[in-house]
């Protein structure tokens, strides 16, 4: 019997990894079977560590603390191991997204700073601890929508820096005039004038670049 991972996933994870996203498979599996998989997707590297439920109820929270950026498996967890991880995974500066269908999943769904529930075998209780649900339960969309998401993010950090790189001549000119006491060398409409031709159309053109990869 086997239920094996999607086609797509493996070069979706690689993606991520390029992007400086990582990606932590979590699951109540047995722990080989974890590694197996993990390994064939590329989640568990050389220098990845696994976990599995009873090592981990072992170790206080400055062992764990210590090592939990360094773990790409868990295995055979309980619901309060997955909240104790992505604490850690906060407390260590990460910004966590957890994905998850049962209720067992709810309190570490909440817990994260981006809740993912599965939209198509998600229980209820894990759609409304979600942030997001994920209508096909496939985790390439996850990675699209990030790429999306930083795409977007960019853009408007491009338009925001045109926008004042351009508008720093204006201010500048105005306030030197008043500091030397001329009369004003631009007008309200000849500054909205300015700023019609040369900022509007060029920033938005400026803001809608696409641009692929992550």
């Amino acid at each position: 019997m086997i239920d094996p991972p999607r086609a797509e996933v493996k070069q979706a994870i690689a993606e991520c990894k390029r992007a400086g996203i990582k990606t932590v498979m979590i699951t109540g599996d047995h722990q080989k079977t974890a590694e197996a998989i993990a390994a064939d997707l590329g989640i568990l590297g050389k220098e990845g560590l696994s976990l599995n439920g009873s090592q981990l109820q072992q170790m206080d929270d400055k062992e764990f603390m210590n090592i939990v950026d360094k773990v790409s498996v868990y295995a055979r967890v309980t619901p309060e191991h997955k909240l104790r991880i992505v604490k850690a995974l906060q407390m260590k500066g990460h910004v966590v997204a957890m994905t998850g269908d049962g209720v067992n999943d709810a309190p570490a769904i909440k817990a994260a700073d981006i809740g993912i529930a599965m939209g198509i075998t998600g229980t209820d209780v894990a759609k409304e601890a979600s942030s997001l649900i994920l209508s096909d339960d496939n985790f390439t969309t996850i990675k699209a929508a990030i790429e999306e998401g930083r795409n977007i993010y960019e853009n408007i950090r491009k338009f925001i820096r045109y926008m004042l790189a351009s508008n720093v001549g204006e201010i500048l000119v105005m306030f030197f005039a008043m500091l030397m006491g001329m009369p004003l060398p631009l007008v309200p409409i000849q500054i909205l004038w300015v700023n019609l031709v040369t900022d509007g159309l060029p920033a938005m053109a400026l803001g809608s670049i696409n641009r692929k990869g992550m």
